[in-house]
């Protein structure tokens, strides 16, 4: 994520960023019982 944004939605790994921008990196992780 970037500044809240789902990077898949914008230009992915190239989504350009700048200074005071939030970086979010979190984990993909799955359910079940």
């Amino acid at each position: 994520f970037v500044n809240g944004e789902d990077v898949r939605f914008l230009d992915g790994i190239d989504s350009a960023t700048g200074d005071g921008d939030e970086v979010s990196i979190v984990p993909a992780v799955a359910g079940g019982a």
